[in-house]
C-alpha cells in the first residue's frame, strides 16, 4: 500500500503546484485592475 502512495506523490505534487500557480495568476489578473482603480489619480501619479 505504501508503494502505491509513494508512486502518487510526484504527480500530486506537480498538480498541486500547477493549480496554485493558476490560482495565483487568476487572482493577480482579476484583482489587480480593481485595486488600481481604487487608488486616486494624485496617489497614482506620485504626488
Amino acid at each position: 500500500m505504501w508503494n502505491d502512495l509513494a508512486a502518487l506523490v510526484p504527480p500530486l505534487t506537480v498538480a498541486a503546484v500547477f493549480f496554485a500557480g493558476v490560482f495565483w495568476v487568476v487572482r493577480r489578473e482579476m484583482g489587480g485592475k480593481r485595486r488600481r482603480e481604487d487608488v486616486p489619480e494624485k496617489r497614482r501619479a506620485g504626488q
